[in-house]
């Protein structure tokens, strides 16, 4: 099933339209669904596709040299015997058409520089020299971000500098989740809060049966058991002190202190590994509105987080065949994890639909006491000292003025233009008891989980 991406399709077409060499690259995680945009864009269009495999440099070189050998129908270039990127784009300079438009995909470029990142200098010198001055639109697709934005699209590459086009394939949205899995709007958020919006994951749901799909991905035989790991070696070299603060954050070790004793690594050391697992997407730094020292980290990836918290916790039962012991537990505690993934939708949802120059959350000390105070929900309009404070729960038939009423009282420890401000509300939950839309003069929003899918 191939859904949305109209303006990744519709950028790939304009490309294809010119008529001059292109330079297209294209990255994102893994499973993001980067091969089935290419599937679509090259449907009916002439195209040479290599997959490239992770495996040594020779048997790359072979495997290109006869998938080109087989396109241009060439039997001398399937004879050769070549063992040189070198010398197999220099062979290409002699026989590869110059003025036909032709696709020439190569996937998973990314194994290609694992391998050898002297690929990219001989790439170049091809380009350079030769395909250019053509009409073939070269496509760059790559799974391991690091290594594509490194070797491909940052300063210092020798490939640096020509792509005419890039694209990031994003992660599915929850209303493309919704839509993908044909799914209630309850469902569309749970499946969301544990597989985001990877569209290779929502593919293997073949259970719509929430519980029972949690009781199947908890099973050693299932597709999901080590995928966490999978993850993790595609980007890293030795992956034991990022799978250990990777579980520290999953267990709600947030601040720095807090991973430290949890992983037994000084905090001064912690920071260079965490920045690391932030430039590839794995976790975020969040930092309240107001109070820069209160910064925590968070996985950002929901399947990761999903693993860590429940699979890699658990796995000593997973292993054994004994999930049966650890179902309550997980039953117990995925209420919790789902209504923080809910937390994430909401936040979107203000950023998308509603005009303010700040949204986030806030959480800090209640003046002149030790408890602390946490806001789902803060967003600055500035410029009107306008200030929206929301809170999300994941239940039924919630009190929304409670909720308000909550909300005035934490307000009150924000000290942003306090006297002169504008206060609003906004409430989100899966269904309220009754919605309001004003509490002491101040205007409130109360939307139910039906109303973030219209």
């Amino acid at each position: 099933m191939f859904i949305d991406r109209e303006k990744e399709l519709e950028a790939l077409e304009e490309e294809y339209k010119k008529e001059r060499a292109s330079f297209i690259v294209i990255y994102g995680r893994r499973r993001v669904g980067k091969t089935a945009l290419i599937e679509e864009f090259i449907k009916n269009k002439k195209y040479l596709y290599y997959l490239a495999a992770d495996e040594k440099e020779q048997l790359q070189i072979k495997e290109l040299k006869e998938e080109i050998a087989r396109f241009l129908n060439d039997r001398t270039l399937f004879e050769l015997k070549i063992e040189d990127w070198k010398v197999l784009f220099s062979y290409l300079e002699k026989v590869w058409p110059k003025d036909e438009k032709i696709i020439f995909v190569i996937d998973e470029f990314s194994y290609l520089i694992k391998h050898n990142e002297s690929i990219t200098s001989y790439l170049q010198r091809f380009w350079d020299e030769f395909l250019s001055k053509t009409k073939t639109k070269l496509i760059l697709c790559g799974s391991i971000v690091s290594l594509m934005l490194k070797n491909v699209l940052e300063k210092g590459s020798p490939l640096y500098g020509r792509r005419t086009l890039d694209l990031f394939v994003e992660k599915f949205s929850i209303k493309e989740v919704k839509e993908f899995l044909n799914a209630s709007e309850e469902n569309a958020v749970k499946f969301y809060a544990v597989l985001d919006g990877i569209p290779k994951y929502l593919q293997l749901v073949e259970e719509k049966d929430f519980e029972k799909f949690l009781k199947n991905i908890l099973d050693k035989r299932s597709f999901f058991y080590r995928e966490g790991y999978y993850l993790m070696n595609e980007e890293l070299k030795d992956i034991s002190t990022f799978l250990n603060i990777l579980r520290a954050l999953a267990e709600g070790n947030t601040k720095i202190s807090e991973i430290s004793n949890f992983t037994g690594i000084e905090s001064k050391k912690i920071y260079p590994y965490l920045e690391i697992l932030e430039n590839l997407g794995f976790i975020k730094k969040q930092t309240p509105i107001f109070g820069e020292r209160n910064s925590i980290y968070l996985i950002e990836d929901n399947f990761l987080d999903f693993w860590f918290r429940f699979i890699q916790k658990y796995r000593s039962y997973i292993e054994i065949d004994s999930t049966n012991k650890i179902i309550k537990n997980v039953f117990e505690e995925i209420n919790s994890f789902i209504g923080k993934k809910f937390e994430k939708v909401c936040i979107d949802f203000v950023k998308k639909n509603f005009d303010f120059d700040v949204v986030g959350k806030q959480w800090g000390r209640i003046p002149k006491e030790k408890e602390e105070y946490e806001i789902d929900i803060v967003a600055l309009k500035k410029n009107e000292k306008k200030i929206l404070l929301g809170e999300c729960k994941w239940k039924e038939k919630v009190n929304a003025k409670e909720l308000c009423k909550e909300l005035e009282e934490k307000s009150n420890y924000i000290e942003w233009n306090k006297r002169e401000r504008k206060e609003e509300f906004i409430i989100f939950a899966k269904s309220f008891k009754e919605k309001i839309k004003e509490f002491n003069g101040r205007k409130v929003y109360c939307f139910e989980l039906k109303d973030l899918f219209v």
